[in-house]
């Protein structure tokens, strides 16, 4: 199934994709592997955001969320719909929901950490981020088929970590954490591009950098 998934969503074919998903979510009381389940789950979430159907991910998580309410990762898909549909502290209630369940979990406490960021709540932010990518360094060497995932894990944190650096006013720090993530992901460039401008004082000239939330929350899923 994974690989017939993988080559729908390559495709762009989401809602088919999503189809065979939510076939498998109906056998969820036989599944007992929490990596399986987690899988099906953020696929399924990225089957709703890659086609900004916000409202109906929204419906589906709460729904499920009332007949499994201890899946971590319907916490954080939840929070991904509120997060996209600007509902901000109801996106930070599940994320925190989801790491009282789980408290290592990279994506939630990267998640929490950026929409944090976004509220100019920068220290609790890069709280949350340093732990994200802590657990980022510390996490055993993934086999092959991960060690993308988890180079993009880091570049979304670092990208979030500059966010929250630059509302500190901490510029150069703030740049080197976009270079960074770059580096590590180059689709982080589109994060840093458009959207909120600040700029860094210099002698005789500005260096502006650019940063976006909304571009990047996608990045954060492929």
């Amino acid at each position: 199934m994974m690989s017939e998934i993988h080559s729908l969503l390559n495709a762009e074919e989401y809602t088919k994709a999503r189809q065979i998903l939510l076939i498998a979510v109906g056998s969820r009381d036989k599944i007992t592997d929490a990596p399986t389940i987690d899988w099906v789950l953020q696929t399924l979430e990225a089957t709703w955001l890659f086609q900004d159907e916000f409202e109906e991910q929204l419906a589906f998580f709460t729904g499920y969320l009332k007949k499994y309410p201890y899946d971590v990762a319907a916490y954080r898909a939840r929070a991904s719909a509120f997060w996209y549909s600007d509902r901000l502290q109801d996106a930070i209630n599940d994320y925190s929901r989801a790491l009282e369940l789980n408290p290592v979990d990279i994506l939630s406490r990267s998640g929490r950490g950026q929409i944090l960021a976004e509220l100019g709540e920068s220290t609790r932010a890069i709280e949350d981020l340093d732990v994200a990518l802590r657990t980022i360094e510390t996490t055993a060497r993934p086999d092959e088929s991960r060690v993308h995932w988890c180079r993009a894990a880091e570049a979304f944190a670092r990208r979030g970590r500059g966010v929250a650096l630059a509302g500190l006013s901490q510029f150069r720090e703030a740049l080197n954490e976009f270079a960074q993530s770059i580096a590590l992901s180059p689709e982080m460039l589109g994060c840093i591009t458009a959207g909120q401008e600040f700029t860094i004082p210099k002698e005789t000239s500005k260096t502006r950098c650019q940063t976006t939330s909304r571009r990047c929350r996608k990045s954060s899923h492929a």
